[in-house]
């Protein structure tokens, strides 16, 4: 397994998010990206909820090395 050095995570990320429900709905998130040396940040996750509801969103999140 390689080692993980400074600034190896660096690199722009944007993720996604909706849900939608009339009684019981479901919804999710995803957030992928990183550099062009193949590393990448892919948390996902899976909702359920019940109820009345729709949402969606964007995000951006950048990661630059320490100084």
């Amino acid at each position: 397994m390689a080692r993980l050095g400074p600034g190896d995570l660096s690199g722009d990320y944007a993720g996604a998010q909706g849900s939608a429900s009339v009684g019981v709905g479901l919804g999710g998130n995803v957030l992928i990206g990183g550099s062009a040396n193949s590393i990448a940040l892919q948390p996902l996750s899976i909702q359920g909820q019940v109820g009345l509801n729709v949402a969606a969103g964007l995000a951006a999140l950048e990661l630059r090395p320490g100084r």
